[in-house]
């Protein structure tokens, strides 16, 4: 779909008022963004692999690389924590240019990352185990917008659901004040457990994918897998940028 002006203008300001390189390569982007298009180009490219080597080169249920287990990582098989989502897609792992790359959008507020971002999720959604599946982004936490004056994954949501066109469901609440970021391992699991639930009015689909930026344990999916199933979901799939 074509770029959309409005982002054209902003992005033009941007590069006349406050010239930026690519966080990834060094160089300057043509529209002013951290992140240039033949880095993104290269990103798309490696979503599009995962198409035809999924199956063989990352775990069934978690996402993550396998490196000797067939179908299903060790962790998976012997600390199996991920009860209620069908799997999990992370497509990149959290490297130094990734953790800079998250540092811009979220911490330093660089909300020119998003457009790249939500294309890459857009392409992602076009491998065949999201066929027919409706979006469903991660809620923030209770007082976040207030707090930081905006949600980068609610930004994906926007421009996946104005500007390229696919269907998203906004379902999901949190009740949790607790970021998840702040946790170990063991209370991640149990932080948001009883705290994720529908919202009533809201129609289900029958197959959903939930969205987010970086998977660590897995465990905010999981525990938005389980509300969605509690309430008449199917299945249940999620789709994160990065993992950790």
């Amino acid at each position: 779909m074509e770029y959309p002006f409005k982002e054209r203008f902003r992005d033009a300001c941007v590069a006349t008022l406050c010239p930026e390189v690519c966080i990834n390569c060094g160089t300057t982007p043509v529209r002013g963004r951290p992140l240039c298009g033949t880095c993104l180009d290269a990103m798309l490219d490696s979503v599009r692999a995962l198409g035809g080597t999924r199956s063989i080169t990352r775990c069934a249920k978690c996402g993550r690389p396998l490196v000797s287990a067939s179908g299903t990582c060790v962790s998976c098989r012997l600390l199996p924590s991920l009860s209620a989502v069908d799997s999990i897609l992370p497509l990149f792992p959290y490297s130094a240019t990734a953790h800079e790359l998250l540092g811009a959008w979220k911490t330093r507020g660089n909300r020119g990352l998003t457009w790249s971002f939500a294309k890459i999720i857009q392409e992602a959604l076009g491998l065949p185990e999201f066929e027919k599946a409706t979006v469903i982004p991660v809620p923030p936490r209770p007082d976040k917008i207030r707090e930081k004056g905006w949600d980068q994954i609610e930004d994906i949501a926007r421009i996946l659901e104005r500007s390229l066109g696919l269907t998203v469901c906004r379902c999901l609440t949190r009740t949790s004040r607790i970021a998840q970021k702040t946790l170990g391992r063991a209370a991640r699991q149990q932080n948001l457990k009883g705290h994720l639930e529908t919202i009533a009015g809201i129609s289900l689909p029958e197959t959903a994918v939930i969205i987010d930026d970086l998977m660590t344990t897995g465990s905010t999916i999981d525990a938005c897998a389980d509300a969605l199933k509690a309430a008449g979901c199917g299945k249940v799939c999620g789709l994160t940028l990065f993992f950790d």
